[in-house]
């Protein structure tokens, strides 16, 4: 199974259309007026991460095979029009430099995987570690990407985010068509793991 890309699509086509009602009142919603944001901080305590959604998320638990490793990556996502911004997180089974890498390396190889994609710009960063009242106690090593591909028969941009730190990885990730590059950066910068 590859990683999370085809999750993200069939969440952000399937999962907040699945009830017709809703997906008509969307619909007819999104075609009177540009697409709005509803910035809220979500904590994912058992995920390790805090983050900035531009609206309420919903969630998602699937097991996948993260670079040779099987593991169960929970999801949480949120869709303002047709662009997804998905945050994930994984237990690793063990922990050590070389699977962190191994892990960063497998979610970012897949992510442009599925949507057919390559990368623009990509640099490593310093992901922040907060504690439980959100002072930065450190930093964690990881990616941000900007990538373009296809995915549904459309092309699309992504923007990511890709890090791990004592037994866990975790993504941040933006997708759809030609998606907000402020949109994209409120919600990478806001994407905290918490101690």
């Amino acid at each position: 199974m590859s990683l999370l890309p085809a999750q993200i699509t069939r969440i952000a086509r399937n999962r907040w259309t699945s009830a017709p009602a809703f997906a008509l009142g969307a619909g007819l919603l999104l075609a009177a007026c540009a697409p709005s944001y509803d910035w809220r901080e979500i904590r994912a305590e058992d995920d390790h991460y805090v983050a900035m959604m531009p609206a309420k998320p919903d969630s998602l638990t699937l097991p996948i095979d993260l670079a040779g490793m099987k593991v169960s990556m929970t999801m949480r996502g949120a869709r303002v029009g047709e662009v997804a911004f998905t945050a994930a997180a994984t237990v690793l089974p063990e922990d050590s430099p070389t699977v962190r890498q191994q892990a960063i390396d497998g979610m970012r190889t897949a992510m442009l995987r599925n949507i057919t994609g390559s990368e623009v710009a990509a640099e490593a960063v310093a992901v922040p570690v907060v504690d439980a009242v959100g002072q930065a106690v450190g930093t964690a090593p990881g990616w941000r990407i900007e990538a373009t591909g296809t995915a549904g028969g459309k092309e699309v941009g992504m923007h990511a985010l890709f890090a791990a730190r004592e037994g866990r990885a975790w993504q941040a990730v933006v997708v759809g068509p030609a998606p907000d590059r402020i949109q994209a950066t409120t919600f990478l910068d806001g994407f905290r793991i918490t101690r």
